[in-house]
């Protein structure tokens, strides 16, 4: 599975063949990933489930301190619940490849069918469905459809911030520290996450659509 999300953050998910995942893994037997998961698709939905299990205890006691702490309808703090996990699955390099992968599926491959853990109300995550209720409750006067859209969307500029600082944005020599990136990104993604709903207004998008 390690192998697979490797191959995946890098040549993105289409690109990418279960012989190459096989190879990579070091197994001989070129339909070894075949055998073991079946398809490509059960193969990405079990790094879910994988990956999934080891956030579970990170945010259940991240909610438990938030909770202590009486910030359970503090959007930061939620945020933070939601995407800080990510930085602890880093590769021997610092790189995060959990996270270029996830971002690959959520902007290519869930549109298409392909199915996270989450999506199963029968999958056990108590931590993650509670702070995506929390959040639905802190940002209530945002539309259930508009407030997928926008969790979405915060959850992949934080993803993105790891992919581009991974890749070597910033430089080195500018100074700029991955706290002080996780920061900064977590300001606007809170701003992102409770700006006041508008309903569209068509006027302004004639002549563009």
């Amino acid at each position: 599975m390690e192998a697979a999300e490797r191959l995946f953050a890098d040549q993105g998910i289409n690109g990418v063949a279960l012989r190459e995942i096989a190879v990579a893994a070091g197994q001989g037997n070129n339909t070894a990933v075949q055998y073991h998961f079946g398809s490509k698709e059960q193969l990405i939905y079990d790094i879910f489930a994988y990956r999934s299990t080891q956030f579970e205890p990170l945010r259940s006691a991240m909610l438990d301190r938030a909770e202590a702490a009486g910030q359970l309808g503090n959007a930061r703090v939620l945020l933070e619940i939601l995407v800080l996990p990510h930085i602890t699955i880093g590769d021997a390099t610092g790189a995060h490849p959990y996270s270029a992968f996830l971002a690959q599926y959520l902007t290519r491959s869930r549109a298409v069918g392909i199915r996270h853990p989450y999506d199963d109300p029968e999958v056990p995550m108590p931590a993650l469905r509670r702070v995506r209720r929390l959040i639905v409750d802190r940002v209530n006067y945002v539309p259930p459809d508009v407030l997928r859209l926008r969790v979405g969307l915060c959850k992949l500029m934080f993803l993105n911030m790891l992919m581009r600082r991974d890749s070597g944005f910033p430089n080195w020599d500018q100074g700029i520290a991955l706290p002080l990136l996780v920061d900064d990104t977590l300001d606007m993604m809170t701003t992102a996450l409770t700006t006041p709903h508008h309903h569209v207004r068509t006027a302004l998008f004639e002549g563009l659509l």
